[in-house]
């Protein structure tokens, strides 16, 4: 609890304005730009049901941005739906440091690849000084990820707060599996066919006369034993070799976010 009021405060965040998403704590934008930005996360919240949350900062109060940024969106209360899903955009000018903090499904939805994407994206702008350039990129970025949705395969679990990966079959291997078993149906059906056709006609085989036996002995001797050994790499644990996997980790409070961040 010392942690919720330790924070909250020094944003003005409270019950009687839970509509604001943007604060601007290291003034870095004027106030038309931070209408601009509470209206498109309306928009986005209405649309894909996923809450965005802007925080610009001159100091992280001796926490990491990754620390900081999770701890602000749950004190905060944001997200949508019982797995609260949404991300956070945080800017730390103080230390030159970014992160995106993502949390419920939308952790599915901003996978590993697309997170990386995502931050050499607001990198260059951030490192260019462009603040309202890498806020507008994460806005584009980030909507056209929702609008595609989560990759194929790929699943939040709301139990464990991890990604799963789900087995999935393409429609083309539905199409080869049915071709195939087809094909093998009919081969089955005309090799039996034969054999019956055969056993009902008057066909005898002359076996007496056509068949011989030759009995010949054969010695087998064991000369050497030779051994083949070869190294099997065990199987990385890290999740971003999933194509559409996310990486999570618990924070403080308990709860499970995805995301990441750098410097600029």
């Amino acid at each position: 609890m010392l942690g919720l009021f330790f924070i909250l405060p020094i944003f003005g965040i409270n019950t009687e304005a839970a509509s604001q998403n943007v604060y601007d704590e290291a003034k870095l934008f004027t106030n038309e730009d931070i209408q601009t930005f509470e209206k498109k996360i309306k928009e986005i919240k209405e649309q894909y049901k996923s809450e965005i949350v802007i925080v610009t900062t001159n100091s992280t109060n001796d926490k990491t941005p990754e620390e900081f940024a999770d701890n602000f969106y749950e004190q905060g209360g944001f997200g949508v739906g019982d797995t609260h899903d949404g991300m956070l955009f945080l800017i730390d000018m103080g230390t030159r440091k970014y992160h995106v903090s993502t949390t419920g499904n939308t952790i599915a939805v901003i996978s590993n690849k697309r997170m990386q994407r995502l931050k050499e994206s607001i990198e260059e702008d951030l490192s260019n000084n462009d603040n309202l350039g890498a806020v507008n990129t994460f806005f584009e970025t980030t909507t056209s990820y929702l609008q595609e949705g989560t990759p194929n395969g790929y699943i939040y679990n709301k139990e464990t707060g991890e990604v799963d990966k789900q087995k999935y079959v393409s429609p083309l291997k539905i199409i080869i599996a049915v071709v195939s078993g087809i094909a093998v149906s009919i081969v089955f059906y005309f090799s039996i066919h034969s054999k019956y056709k055969l056993k009902r006609s008057s066909y005898n085989y002359p076996y007496s006369a056509m068949s011989t036996v030759d009995i010949t002995q054969a010695d087998a001797v064991k000369v050497a034993d030779f051994v083949t050994t070869r190294h099997i790499p065990k199987p990385s644990n890290n999740n971003d070799d999933f194509g559409g996997g996310s990486s999570t980790h618990m924070s403080g409070g308990g709860t499970s976010h995805g995301g990441g961040g750098g410097s600029f």
